[in-house]
C-alpha cells in the first residue's frame, strides 16, 4: 500500500462520526445563506461583485452558488460587454479580473480590452509595473488565451518578467502570492489544492470578509471528511507497449502516440468522470466523450507528453518501453533539449485547444468539460518539473496532506 493511502487510513481512524457533524453542517448552511445574499446584493456594484465571485471561487465554495454566479456573470457580460456600457472600473485589475471570470464562465470577452494598456509604440505601459495587484491579475488572465490572441502572449511575457523581478521587494504576503502564481496559475491549479492554499492567503488579507472566510474553512473541513471516508473505502477494497519493450523496438511518433494516448488512461477517465453527476450526464454526454472530442485529445496529449518528459530517464534505467522522447529523438535525429522544447510547445497548444472548447456555445454543459479540464490540471501539478507520482515524498505528499489530512485552523 502506498504511503499516501496508509496516511489517509491512519488519519481517518480519528474522523468524527457523521452524526457528530450536524452542528457544523447547520453552521455551514447558515453561513451559506449569508454569502448567497452577499452575491445577489452586490448586483448594482459590478466591480465589488466580481471581486466577491473571485474570492468565492478561489476559496473552493463556488459549487454552492453556481446559479447565482452564472446569473451575475451573464448580467455583467450582457450589460457591460455586449452593450458597451462603461460603468465597471476600467483600471488594470478590474478589467483583467472581469476578462478572466467571463472567460472561465465560457463568455468570449475580446482581448481588445487590453489595448488601452499599451503605449503609442504598441508596448505595454511601463507605468503598469508598479500596480502589482493589476499585474498579477493580468498574468492570471493570460492563461485563458486561445489561438491567435498575440496580445495575451505578449502580456504573459511582460507580466512574468516583471513579477519575477519584483517578487524579492514585496511584502511577504504579496510575494507569496506572486511566486505561487508564477509556479501555478489559477487556470492550471487543482481547485481543492488551490482552495487550501488560498484560505491561508485570504485570512491574512485586510479586505477579507469574515463570514466568507469562516464559511470556506468549515466547508473545506466538512468536505474533507467526506473525501477521507471515500478514500478509506477505496484503499481497503485494490499488449502493444509490452511487445515493443520485449522486442527492444523504438516506434515512430505516428506509431507511438495513438497507443500511448490510449494507455495513459485519460480516454477512460474522461468517461468514468461523468459517472455520478446526475441528470447532466445524459446518454448524449457519454456519446460525446466516447467520440474522443478535441478537449479529451488535448488532455491526453498533456498527460502523455508531460509524463514522458520528466520520467523517461528514470524509466529507461529501470527497463521500460521507449517514451515519446526516445521516439522523437530517433525519428527526427533531434537532441533531448530540442525534443523537450517541441513537446512543451505541443502542450501549450493543447491548453489552447482546451480553452477554446470552453467558449460558448459548448458541445456539452460546462461541468462536463471541467471534468476533463481537471484531468489536464493533474498533470501540470504532478509532472511539471518532476515525476510527482514516482517521487511522491518530495512534493505530492505535502499536497495530499494539505487537502486530505490537515484541517484548516478555525
Amino acid at each position: 500500500m502506498s504511503v499516501q493511502a496508509s496516511a489517509v487510513l491512519v488519519s481517518t481512524q480519528n474522523v468524527v462520526p457523521e452524526e457528530n457533524d450536524s452542528h457544523t453542517e447547520l453552521q455551514v448552511q447558515q453561513l451559506k445563506e449569508e454569502v448567497r445574499k452577499m452575491v445577489v446584493g452586490a448586483a448594482d456594484k459590478p466591480a465589488k461583485q466580481l471581486k466577491l465571485i473571485d474570492a468565492i471561487q478561489r476559496l473552493g465554495v463556488s459549487y454552492h452558488f453556481e446559479s447565482e454566479i452564472e446569473a451575475a456573470l451573464q448580467h455583467i457580460y450582457d450589460t457591460y460587454h455586449l452593450r458597451g456600457d462603461n460603468e465597471i472600473d476600467d483600471d488594470l485589475y478590474t478589467t483583467t479580473l472581469c476578462f478572466r471570470l467571463l472567460r472561465q464562465q465560457g463568455h468570449f470577452m475580446s482581448c481588445d480590452a487590453f489595448n488601452k494598456f499599451k503605449d503609442n509604440k504598441g508596448k505595454f505601459m511601463e507605468s503598469l509595473i508598479g500596480d502589482v495587484r493589476g499585474m498579477l491579475s493580468l498574468y492570471e488572465a493570460t492563461h485563458l488565451r486561445v489561438h491567435g490572441e498575440y496580445i495575451l502572449d505578449e502580456a504573459l511575457a511582460f507580466t512574468t518578467a516583471h513579477l519575477e523581478s519584483l517578487a524579492s521587494n514585496l511584502s511577504n504576503l504579496v510575494a507569496t502570492q506572486v511566486m505561487h502564481a508564477l509556479e501555478r496559475p489559477i487556470r492550471k491549479g487543482l481547485p481543492r489544492v488551490e482552495a487550501r492554499y488560498y484560505i491561508s492567503i485570504y485570512q491574512e488579507e485586510d479586505t477579507r470578509d469574515e463570514t466568507l472566510l469562516k464559511f470556506a474553512k468549515l466547508d473545506f473541513n466538512l468536505l474533507q471528511k467526506v473525501h477521507q471516508r471515500e478514500l478509506t473505502d477505496i484503499a481497503r477494497g485494490y499488449f502493444t507497449e509490452a511487445k515493443w519493450f520485449h522486442e527492444g523496438y523504438v516506434p515512430t511518433m505516428e506509431e507511438y502516440m495513438p497507443t500511448a494516448v490510449l494507455t495513459c488512461g485519460y480516454l477512460m477517465l474522461s468517461t468514468t468522470s461523468f459517472v455520478g453527476l446526475g441528470e447532466i450526464a445524459t446518454k448524449d454526454a457519454f456519446d460525446w466523450v466516447s467520440s474522443v472530442p478535441k478537449i479529451v485529445i488535448a488532455a491526453s496529449m498533456i498527460c502523455r507528453l508531460m509524463d514522458d518528459v520528466v520520467s523517461h530517464k528514470f524509466e529507461q534505467k529501470r527497463g521500460h518501453v521507449a517514451s515519446a522522447v526516445e521516439c522523437y529523438m530517433k525519428q527526427y535525429g533531434a537532441s533531448e533539449e530540442e525534443t523537450v522544447a517541441e513537446f512543451q510547445e505541443q502542450v501549450s497548444n493543447a491548453w489552447k485547444d482546451i480553452n477554446e472548447e470552453f467558449l460558448r456555445p459548448t458541445a456539452v454543459p460546462m461541468l462536463l468539460l471541467t471534468q476533463v479540464l481537471n484531468l489536464a490540471r493533474v498533470m501540470d501539478v504532478l509532472y511539471k518539473d518532476e515525476d510527482g507520482f514516482v517521487h511522491a515524498q518530495i512534493m505530492t505528499k505535502d499536497l495530499v496532506t494539505s487537502v486530505l489530512i490537515n484541517s484548516v485552523p478555525i
